[in-house]
């Protein structure tokens, strides 16, 4: 056994305070980590779902994305409906067309009525003017076809043919 003497000194030696210094750095670090891992599990737990505000929001935009596409196939299945009865309008007028160049002369007075066709009942008028040109060409009639829905309403197709006089069509 040794004994020291009264200059000994009560310190630990050098390499036992390097070990005590290693031993508080590394339960510094672990200390450390335990809290970055406490957060990192919190943090994580945060991150794991959506907030209330977060999926109001996402509703609220997917609301308006839905109504807008809504609009949308409105409009174009009206656009398309209206397509459908312009065509049918037309074709009408140009069934008028034929039988107006196909009589045997050109209508003396305003004629209207009604006829069928692609499933609907079609207003016409059909209304006799002079020449395009009365001087050069006296004996020609212009036409003109129009095709609506109802008497008196909209238009939806106009037609006008040139054809001779011929035997004149008495209106009816």
């Amino acid at each position: 056994m040794r004994i020291f003497g009264p200059t000994a000194s009560r310190r630990p030696a050098p390499r036992t305070r390097m070990r005590a210094a290693a031993r508080r750095r590394d339960s510094a670090k672990a200390a450390a980590r335990r809290r970055d891992s406490a957060k990192a599990a919190a943090h994580k737990h945060r991150e794991a779902g959506f907030t209330l505000v977060e999926m109001l929001v996402a509703m609220v935009l997917l609301s308006l994305v839905g109504l807008t596409l809504a609009r949308f196939q409105t409009f174009q299945l009206s656009g398309a409906a209206n397509l459908a009865t312009a065509a049918a309008a037309r074709l009408e007028a140009d069934n008028l067309a034929v039988d107006v160049l196909a009589a045997p002369g050109a209508p003396s007075g305003p004629t209207t009525g009604v006829g069928s066709n692609a499933g609907r009942t079609w207003h016409y008028s059909i209304t006799p003017a002079q020449s395009p040109a009365p001087a050069t060409m006296p004996d020609l009639v212009q036409v003109e076809i129009a095709v609506s829905l109802q008497p008196g309403g909209p238009v939806l197709a106009r037609r006008t043919v040139v054809r001779g006089r011929g035997n004149p069509v008495v209106a009816q």
